[in-house]
């Protein structure tokens, strides 16, 4: 655990006018649990010029916001048995694989302006045995990732996502109530560009319903092709963009972006690793078992 001793804090004019809850939560790099976060406020820990503030009270360019000493879990190591959302987990070892949760908020790989990543946290670990990446996420979404040990590893692996013989299983809660009672086919065509030329391209994927709750639905989503924020463009297309979606779609959330990397399979090998949300949007064993059989 790293100690992190009591600050105080000037707001700038990056953080002017922003909600102190927010202002804690990007300020602090996501790293502190939001319910945490929220019990500091309640409590009183937090202090803006000295007085207390309610969560949703903004704070103002020259305001000087008390944060606690607080202890910190070093999010740059694998771990298998934390529960911090933040940090990435080995789901399974072997001498051709490893599979991983990333945490949501991480860059699969590092790039301009980019300081942490999936690739570089595993490079630190395991210095010249850095496995390699077979695949990616897209920063916001969490979940499942399998990289290889082996150059053999990579290029059968590379080969099976070629021929689509790697079956992709996501979670995602989304806006509007659904009805997708078994596997449902949805293909759509969007624009997409590739080495400065854009061009249309099919777009193909199953989904299901599998709870509704309230002004939100719980969809499980089987990739068929791999475009580039495909379920994130075809849902919003659908009407029911994701929760935390601001690309597609103006939809808030305190916990990002819901959309989670839950299922990985091919030949005899079968993973999954359940999402890291919270409250109402909490993951039961029950939601899930519409998933199998999976679509072919």
């Amino acid at each position: 655990m790293l100690k992190r001793p009591k600050q105080e804090i000037r707001i700038n004019t990056r953080y002017h006018g922003k909600k102190l809850f927010q202002f804690l939560d990007e300020f602090l790099e996501k790293k502190i649990p939001k319910s945490a976060l929220m019990k500091w406020i309640r409590k009183g820990a937090v202090r803006v010029d000295g007085k207390k503030f309610k969560p949703f009270d903004r704070v103002f360019k020259g305001q000087v916001v008390t944060i606690p000493s607080h202890e910190l879990e070093d999010t740059t190591k694998i771990d298998t048995k934390s529960q911090n959302p933040f940090l990435i987990k080995k789901i399974y070892e072997d001498d051709e694989i490893l599979v991983l949760y990333k945490p949501p908020n991480l860059p699969t790989q590092p790039g301009k302006g980019v300081n942490d990543s999936l690739y570089q946290r595993l490079k630190n670990h395991y210095q010249k045995d850095t496995p390699y990446l077979v695949h990616r996420l897209d920063k916001e979404t969490s979940g499942l990732i399998v990289t290889a040990k082996t150059y053999s590893a990579l290029h059968k692996l590379q080969q099976l996502f070629k021929k689509r013989e790697i079956t992709k299983v996501y979670l995602a809660w989304v806006i509007g109530t659904t009805h997708f009672d078994k596997w449902t086919k949805i293909e759509h065509e969007f624009e997409e560009e590739r080495d400065n030329k854009k061009k249309y391209v099919k777009a193909r994927s199953y989904i299901i319903t599998l709870v509704n709750k309230g002004n939100n639905s719980l969809l499980g989503i089987c990739l068929v092709t791999g475009r580039k924020h495909q379920i994130r463009i075809q849902l919003s297309k659908m009407g029911h963009p994701i929760v935390g979606e601001k690309k597609y779609g103006n939809i808030p959330s305190t916990q990002g972006l819901l959309l989670h990397a839950y299922l990985l399979t091919w030949e005899d090998k079968l993973f999954v690793c359940n999402p890291p949300w919270m409250r109402k949007f909490m993951i039961k064993d029950e939601f899930l078992k519409k998933i199998f059989p999976l679509p072919k």
